[in-house]
């Protein structure tokens, strides 16, 4: 049995589900960050548990051929990125191992997972980021990441996954709060970029409503980058790690960018859920399209549609889309997004997916298809029951969590639902985050099925 601070030397073996390298010292499990599989090193036990334990690696011994040099410098200690140390090969059979693992072990369905779908650019992929704000240790203030594990800002001079554009801009930002002392003042600093429209959104999160040089701090980004459209400040005098506030004021401009997906055009708030890699999700969304084979007169549900993205694409192909979403700002931005692109057969519903499937299917709603892209939990029995009961003959359901998408997977089989497609699609490299679509079908019984039950229950 180890013990903490004991130094030892091992091969890493496989991978947790967020992409530590797993490492065997005898019937123990360590687990340590920035391993590769075939990578051998000494480690230092830094915590243990009952049948596991933590460590961290000292030296590097021997490299595998999946390890890659990180091109961030602070990647090992900032929790932004998870698998900068890997090749971008090792990343996508990392990711397609883990959808394939959790569809065998919780799903325990035999459905083929399909090769995932990589992306064509790895880095400076997000059109959005986030970033805390605060003072270190002697009061001077610091924006940067979050490190590993903790709520420390690590300052970060650019981020590899951000646009060139979005880190100047925050390096400007950097400056000014650092020289107008405002480190205690402001919370995050969220930044939306839309390469496709050339439009961006700053946001100041804010612990008060009144903060000293906001308006100065939006002369100094609007005359550094006439593409910024929008200046907002959210206030957040709440103790949570809800970075967003209920409350906003517009500083400048508009109060929603435009970006351009899938050839539709999409208004998109501070509010708004909306995919952080536009190229990957005209991927991922075309494919879901693909898979839901629309004709031209269904019936479509959307539930969790967010700005109405999925829908709208849906729109192009089907008879009529009902939208479902619980967020009333992003609801807002669907209702307008149909408007600007010209679009009469969507109709969106301000509610949690739990209650507007049960009132869907009260008012006796029938769908041919139902594309579910839900948050990290997944959904609840109540909303996957309802779906069943309005009992589309497609489910399209789209997933960032793998684990509870072969969970819902799981449970929609034992009430029909047959998965045909798993296509796992890589949304957000450099990091253990990966998107899967998958295709269910509903089980049709025969007569014979039918007869056979009725007979087991005599």
């Amino acid at each position: 049995m180890p013990v903490k601070n004991q130094h030892f030397t091992g091969r890493c073996e496989d991978y947790t589900y967020d992409g530590m390298g797993v490492v065997r010292y005898g019937t123990f499990c360590v687990f340590v960050k920035d391993m590769a599989y075939g990578d051998e090193g000494e480690i230092v036990i830094t915590a243990l548990r009952k049948d596991y334990a933590y460590g961290r690696l000292l030296k590097l011994e021997k490299a595998s051929e999946g390890r890659d040099e990180p091109v961030c410098p602070v990647s090992r200690v900032c929790g932004g990125c998870q698998l900068q140390h890997l090749s971008y090969k090792e990343q996508l059979r990392f990711k397609e191992d883990l959808v394939r693992n959790n569809i065998t072990r919780i799903a325990g369905i035999n459905t083929e997972v399909s090769p995932i779908i990589g992306a064509s650019e790895p880095l400076y992929y997000r059109n959005k980021c986030q970033l805390p704000v605060g003072v270190d240790r002697n009061g001077n203030p610091v924006l940067g990441f979050y490190r590993f594990n903790s709520h420390e800002i690590i300052p970060a001079e650019k981020c590899y996954l951000q646009s060139d554009k979005a880190n100047r801009l925050t390096a400007l930002i950097r400056n000014l709060i650092d020289e107008y002392e405002l480190g205690s003042e402001i919370r995050h600093l969220m930044i939306r970029d839309m390469k496709a429209t050339d439009e961006m959104m700053v946001v100041f999160v804010t612990w008060k409503e009144e903060v000293p040089y906001l308006r100065e701090f939006c002369e100094e980004i609007i005359k550094s980058d006439r593409s910024v459209r929008s200046i907002i400040q959210s206030i957040n005098t709440e103790q949570t790690n809800v970075v967003l506030g209920k409350r906003e004021k517009l500083l400048y401009g508009r109060e929603n960018i435009q970006d351009e997906l899938c050839g539709l055009k999409f208004n998109i708030s501070a509010h708004s859920f909306y995919q952080v890699n536009s190229r990957q999700t005209e991927v991922l969304y075309s494919k879901a399209i693909e898979l839901a084979g629309l004709k031209g007169s269904e019936t479509v549900i959307d539930m969790y549609c967010g700005v109405g993205t999925i829908g709208m694409i849906a729109s192009r192909k089907a008879g009529k889309v009902i939208g479902v979403e619980i967020v009333e700002s992003a609801v807002q931005d669907a209702r307008k997004n149909a408007r600007i692109n010209g679009i009469d057969n969507i109709e969106f519903i301000c509610s949690d997916a739990r209650k507007a499937s049960v009132d869907l299917v009260k008012q006796g709603i029938k769908a041919d298809v139902v594309f579910v892209d839900p948050p990290r939990k997944g959904c609840d029995t109540v909303t996957l029951d309802s779906i069943v009961t309005i009992s589309p003959e497609k489910i399209v359901y789209v997933s960032c969590n793998p684990a509870t998408l072969a969970r819902d997977l799981r449970y929609l089989a034992e009430r029909g639902y047959e998965t045909v497609t798993i296509q796992p699609v890589d949304q957000f490299p450099q990091t253990y985050h990966v998107e899967t679509v998958c295709c269910l079908k509903r089980i049709k019984q025969t007569k014979e099925t039918k007869a056979d039950e009725l007979s087991d229950t005599e």
